[in-house]
């Protein structure tokens, strides 16, 4: 898949200069593509327009050089934002305590998708969520998805 070999190219290059790729996605829209790099600092887990300028340029070097995308495209490199995408184990550890949305690959206890609040990672390498109702385990390679969800405080007003 194109967004993997992109990710894969990036990858070693931006965490040398202090960068974490978060999601890589490549999207065609009426012919139009878009080439999406959610990204942030290694150091804080932030990401400013300042960065997003840097990067873009660090980026647009390398990729003109690889040229892994044969045709034009939008390049647009963005932070994780309010909803930030939970993509690697680290993420539920550093994101503990917060609202997140998880849904899974397969049904649990009748449903797949679960919001509640992160308890981080066991030391089996479990995550924990806490839902109003349960307390939950589940392994990373369960999950389809899962991102940060700042609706929380309006849902629970």
């Amino acid at each position: 898949m194109i967004d993997e070999q992109i990710k894969s190219l990036l990858f070693l290059r931006l965490e040398k200069i202090g960068y974490h790729i978060i999601r890589v996605k490549l999207t065609n829209l009426n012919g139009k593509k878009t080439l999406q790099i959610m990204a942030e600092r290694i150091k804080d887990k932030k990401m400013d327009i300042e960065d997003c300028v840097f990067l873009s340029k660090h980026i647009s070097t390398i990729l003109e050089v690889n040229d892994p995308i044969s045709s034009s495209y939008i390049l647009e490199v963005s932070s994780g934002g309010l909803a930030r995408p939970l993509t690697i184990l680290d993420d539920y550890k550093f994101f503990k305590n917060n609202k997140a949305k998880i849904v899974l690959k397969e049904k649990f206890l009748g449903k797949k998708t679960f919001k509640g609040f992160l308890g981080g990672v066991d030391k089996n390498g479990k995550i924990l969520l806490e839902t109003s109702e349960h307390e939950l385990k589940f392994n990373f390679l369960e999950i389809e998805k899962a991102n940060i969800d700042p609706n929380w405080s309006i849902e629970n007003n």
